[in-house]
């Protein structure tokens, strides 16, 4: 068994205070307490209609069923209509985490104009006195997570016109259908 290493032991992670984590905003390909950054690719020399087919497969396939969805339906409804700008934008917002994605473009924005310091103190949904019971977590006793939205991203047209999107499909709402299925490709 000459094959096996002894393992190194990794250097031990100080834990960040919450205040001291929200200060400065990780990299895309950061990812919190890790020591590597993974650098996404770089593609050059796309044309516009390339880096639409290819931003229309990446929101379709991110790995999480929510981001699917939410990146597909807002891929069909504005991809077509992007200009070079935005869909470079675009492009830059895919290289981000699935579930910050999610949050800056779903998380209520009255909480996140709070600051990057602190998350919402409180939360209607969370209940003095949960439920009792097999399925009692799961029904209306959770907090969201809460994602503040780094700076490269705060003003950016890309998570307004996402932002937009996720308004419009949402129970309250202009259409109010949801998100339920992702969009046929043609």
């Amino acid at each position: 068994m000459s094959f096996l290493r002894p393992l190194r032991a990794l250097p031990r992670q100080r834990p960040l205070a919450a205040a001291a984590r929200f200060a400065s905003d990780l990299r895309v390909g950061e990812l919190s307490g890790v020591q590597f950054r993974v650098a996404p690719l770089r593609r050059t020399g796309e044309t516009d209609d390339t880096k639409r087919a290819r931003l229309l497969y990446q929101s379709r396939k991110r790995g999480t069923l929510e981001s699917d969805l939410l990146l597909s339906t807002f891929a069909e409804a504005h991809l077509p209509a992007l200009s070079g700008n935005l869909l470079t934008q675009y492009d830059l917002l895919l290289d981000e985490n699935d579930w910050d994605i999610y949050y800056w473009a779903t998380q209520d924005e009255a909480a996140a104009h709070l600051g990057e310091q602190q998350a919402p103190a409180t939360d209607e949904v969370v209940r003095e006195d949960p439920p009792r019971g097999e399925w009692a977590q799961t029904v209306g006793n959770y907090r969201p997570a809460y994602r503040p939205v780094p700076a490269r991203w705060k003003d950016s047209d890309i998570l307004g016109l996402l932002r937009e999107h996720v308004r419009r499909k949402s129970v309250h709402g202009g259409e109010g259908e949801g998100m339920a299925f992702m969009p046929a490709l043609e």
